[in-house]
């Protein structure tokens, strides 16, 4: 009986301990008594946005709060962006402690409980006092919420100069950035001479160069920079380069026939000629590159082309210029990766259909330009007169398949409508530069240059 009786007592024994720990956990009233006080978490709510084109709200748990327990400080690093109302935002703070106040930084206010159902004004640094569970001691932080100060997709503006000698009467003029300096390919009376930018800020200084080892024949549009070497074609077919684009030579020999240099990759040259698309590793044997349509759709005249790094790792050049049979631009992509080789991709026309209802305008003096994941176009009024001069920047956020006239990316409004030889290029830092009617502009993105913390 002894044994049957002290094996029951353990028996109940046991079960007691779970219903014990239940019956504890149940109670959220008790509090231990110490001298934690300290600020665990904060995550903003709902914040409205307004700006002279933007009117809507966004989650401001998105931007991380950073809480700095050596100063005390709680802020965003990811600043909000421009036009954030501050004014009446919630903030949901999780802390260690007895109770939680608030008041504006810098006041002799009275303190204000803290509830996170109630809006809170961020528009200026607030304290905030947490008390200890034991009430014996506190801590202030200081609580700011950094908000952009101008608009992170608006493209500004600064005319650095307005008449550039050396610009002057320069016509098929072709920019780029090279040796960290801006220079200007560009046909003259003399010849063919290069205006080279003492830097890419602000202020700069221009002298020009006569270059006497580029033909009559260079096609100076055709200029692609590939590593630390330039190139370009020439209408007797022959590709010439140059490391310092002032001394030029030849690559390869001369194509049998007239040759227009589209692209230069790591690898390969492509170029068109007699209406065909080629490809060649050393400019000296060609090969016909592949088509996913009949060549008749292949641009002939001002050809602009890019190659980018996608997102996925995939390497893409787009293609887009002129063909006398279509009445706006044509767009031709070709992409590789690692689980395709180059020269095994085939080329993809962007045919304008009901589908595609959207194409690239067919303007003069045609720029194409990769900025901010985008493929950006612009230039001179348009062939059928639909579009003006530097109206507008024409989006692709799709690799050419289609354009729109851009809210965001405008043109330097005094630019407007003038007709003479346009280029741009861009640089290191994210600016777009403008070069027209002896004016050089330069413009960028506003989130483009915010310091990244």
């Amino acid at each position: 009986m002894t044994s049957k009786t002290t094996l029951t007592r353990w028996f109940l024994l046991l079960l007691a301990v779970p219903l014990l720990a239940s019956s504890c956990s149940k109670d959220s009233d008790i509090v231990t008594a110490n001298d934690y006080c300290y600020i665990k978490s904060v995550t903003l709510g709902t914040v409205k946005r307004k700006t002279a084109t933007i009117n809507t709200t966004f989650s401001g748990s998105g931007y991380a709060m950073t809480i700095n327990l050596r100063d005390n400080t709680i802020e965003n690093r990811d600043s909000l962006p421009f036009g954030s109302q501050l004014s009446r935002v919630t903030a949901n703070i999780i802390f260690d402690g007895l109770m939680l106040t608030y008041r504006t930084k810098g006041s002799d206010a009275e303190w204000t409980a803290y509830n996170s159902a109630d809006s809170l004004d961020l528009t200026a640094p607030l304290e905030l006092k947490l008390t200890s569970n034991d009430n014996n001691s506190s801590r202030i932080y200081t609580f700011k919420v950094n908000v952009h100060k101008q608009e992170g997709d608006s493209l500004y503006w600064n005319m650095c100069e307005s008449e550039v000698p050396q610009l002057a009467d320069m016509t098929d003029m072709k920019a780029f950035i090279f040796g960290g300096k801006l220079m200007v390919l560009g046909q003259k009376a003399a010849g063919i001479v290069l205006a080279e930018r003492s830097s890419t800020e602000a202020q700069g200084t221009w002298e020009e160069t006569p270059i006497t080892d580029l033909p009559t024949t260079a096609d100076l549009q055709t200029l692609r920079e590939q590593g630390e070497a330039l190139y370009l074609s020439t209408s007797n077919g022959e590709i010439l380069s140059s490391t310092d684009a002032k001394t030029w030579q030849q690559v390869g020999i001369t194509h049998s026939a007239t040759l227009t240099l589209v692209e230069k990759t790591q690898d390969f040259f492509y170029a068109i000629s007699e209406g065909k698309m080629l490809r060649s590793a050393d400019a000296i044997t060609w090969e016909e590159e592949s088509l996913d349509t009949k060549p008749d759709s292949l641009p002939n005249t001002n050809i602009r082309a890019l190659t980018i790094e996608q997102a996925n790792g995939n390497l893409r050049t787009i293609m887009v210029g002129h063909n006398d049979s279509h009445i706006h631009a044509v767009v031709w992509n070709k992409m590789w990766n690692e689980s395709e080789e180059e020269e095994d991709a085939q080329w993809m026309f962007f045919n304008w259909t009901s589908d595609n209802a959207i194409p690239c305008p067919r303007l003069k003096h045609f720029n194409l330009l990769a900025y901010d994941g985008k493929c950006i176009a612009f230039g001179g009024a348009s062939d059928d007169e639909t579009h003006q001069a530097l109206d507008a920047m024409y989006i692709s956020q799709d690799y050419g398949i289609t354009w729109r006239p851009s809210k965001e990316h405008h043109m330097p409004v005094e630019l407007k409508g003038i007709e003479s030889c346009i280029t741009s290029t861009v640089d290191n830092n994210y600016f777009i530069w403008i070069i027209t009617n002896a004016q050089v502009w330069r413009g960028r993105l506003n989130r483009l240059g915010f310091v990244q913390q």
